[in-house]
């Protein structure tokens, strides 16, 4: 194959469907076939171009995560080979000595806006709305023993891995009482999907939207209890969720997106019992005010988690491989590759489990 087809951002919202050249794996780097991509809920602004984004130089191709068949393996490449399922992750951190290294998401943005981040944008600029990807291969991880669920069914790695990370930052463990603060959101609900395939006693839902809130309690059980916020009483808020917890929780993870206020932020954090820990994953555009007085007489903890570690792909798998993550909750719209236009707009209703791809 020596060309194939994918889209293409020349310009905001200049998406064109072009013909390309199939370039050979670098040593470094795979060719995957495409069989499932996912789209992120904001593609429509990423596209018109109104997010802080440092983009990729253009044309390029879009989209982060997807699954697919190995193609061709680089001469450096061992842990893959032709015919490989395999799941694809946009993180890529660079492999250098350095305590940090360059960091980009692959076909969406670099990290920190420096020149080292820029040249390896440069390099690996084209994400995978196309037949063909070309991907690093240490973003590629192989999906051994699940070669019988369909490939828009694994695509559901996508929508986890990032709050897995989160969750994993948390250092989550059994039984314990978990808050998902944003939990009706596209990360939210995965947050919720996977506290409950590790094995959290209770997992308190907060969101302002009642019915998505119970819609998601219903799919994934009992020990899932929605707490309804309405973000302008802080203190209300708090009570709302600490009731749902029976008291207080033990860790929590915000993963609210785009939010202009940190108010449920702020109560998600107020609602953990002394020594707690919150991991922050969301992208509010606001301020979290934190009172020096309430972390020290409670001995909190807040940190900030960006994505996940590189082993992340492969240990969800393995939970799907193993049945106690049960990725056919998750509910997945597909589109043909050539429909992707409709695909973007029905990606920005996605709420809870939803699920959009693009299967070439």
């Amino acid at each position: 194959m020596t060309t194939h087809k994918a889209w293409r951002l020349h310009a905001p919202n200049d998406l064109r469907f072009d013909e390309v050249d199939t370039a050979p794996a670098a040593p470094d780097g795979v060719l995957v076939r495409i069989e499932a991509a996912a789209m992120l809920s904001y593609m429509d602004k990423i596209i018109a171009g109104t997010l802080p984004y440092a983009l990729p130089p253009m044309p390029f191709v879009p989209g982060t995560n997807a699954v697919g068949r190995v193609v061709e393996a680089g001469a450096q490449v061992s842990h893959v080979r032709p015919g490989d399922l395999v799941f694809l992750s946009p993180h890529l951190r660079a492999d250098v000595p350095d305590a940090e290294p360059p960091q980009i998401l692959i076909g969406l943005t670099a990290m920190g806006g420096g020149q080292a981040a820029q040249s390896l944008q440069g390099r690996w600029r084209d994400g995978v709305f196309a037949e063909i990807a070309h991907w690093p291969g240490a973003c590629v991880t192989p999906l051994p023993g699940l070669d019988d669920r369909s490939v828009t069914e694994l695509l559901g790695l996508a929508k986890l891995v990032v709050p897995f990370g989160g969750l994993q930052r948390l250092n989550l463990r059994g039984g314990q009482t978990v808050v998902i603060n944003g939990a009706a959101g596209y990360f939210g609900a995965g947050a919720v999907l996977l506290a409950v395939a590790m094995g959290a006693g209770r997992i308190i839902a907060v969101g302002r939207r009642r019915e998505a809130l119970q819609r998601l309690a219903e799919a994934l059980g009992p020990r899932v209890i929605p707490a309804v916020v309405n973000g302008d009483d802080t203190a209300r808020d708090t009570a709302t969720i600490r009731h749902a917890a029976c008291g207080g929780a033990d860790v929590a993870l915000d993963l609210l997106g785009q939010a202009s206020s940190t108010s449920t932020t702020l109560s998600t954090l107020r609602a953990l019992r002394r020594g707690g820990r919150l991991v922050l994953m969301g992208s509010a555009t606001a301020p979290l005010p934190l009172s020096f007085a309430e972390m020290l007489a409670n001995d909190w903890e807040v940190v900030g988690q960006f994505m996940y570690e590189r082993t992340a792909p492969g240990e969800l798998a393995t939970l799907a491989r193993e049945r106690l993550l049960d990725l056919s909750r998750i509910v997945v719209t597909s589109f043909a590759l050539a429909e992707l236009p409709r695909a973007v707009e029905a990606a920005a209703l996605m709420q809870g489990l939803d699920l959009t791809a693009l299967v070439p």
